[in-house]
C-alpha cells in the first residue's frame, strides 16, 4: 500500500493553493492548478515515495521532475492519437510505473 506522509498536511497545502489561485485569477486558474497538482504531481510523488527522500523532498522534486517526463510523453503520445487522449494516457503509464517501481524495487538496508 502506498502511504503518504501526513496527508492533512498536504491537504492543507492544495487547499490554501487552490483558493488562493481563485480568488486572485478565478476558478479557471484554480482548476487549472489542481489539475497540475493531481495529473502531473502525483504519480512522480508516488513513484518518488518509494526511495529514501522527505516528504518536502518529494514534493519539490515530483513537481520539478513531473512537468518535465509528463509533458514530454504526452508531446510525443500527441502525435499518435488525440492531444487529450495523450494526457490521460501518460497518467496512466506514469501510475502503473509507480506501482510497478513499487513492486520491483528492493532498497537495500
Amino acid at each position: 500500500m502506498i502511504k503518504i506522509e501526513n496527508f492533512a498536511f498536504i491537504a492543507a497545502i492544495t487547499a490554501l493553493i487552490a483558493a488562493f489561485f481563485y480568488f486572485l485569477l478565478g476558478f479557471s486558474a484554480m482548476v487549472t492548478i489542481l489539475g497540475i497538482i493531481i495529473l502531473v504531481m502525483t504519480p512522480v510523488y508516488l513513484i518518488l515515495d518509494n526511495f529514501g527522500f522527505s516528504q518536502s523532498e518529494k514534493i519539490v522534486f515530483s513537481f520539478l521532475i513531473g512537468i518535465g517526463i509528463f509533458s514530454s510523453i504526452a508531446y510525443w503520445l500527441g502525435f499518435l492519437m488525440p492531444f487529450k487522449v495523450a494526457i490521460f494516457v501518460t497518467f496512466i503509464l506514469l501510475v502503473i510505473s509507480a506501482f510497478a517501481v513499487k513492486k520491483f524495487l528492493v532498497i537495500k538496508q
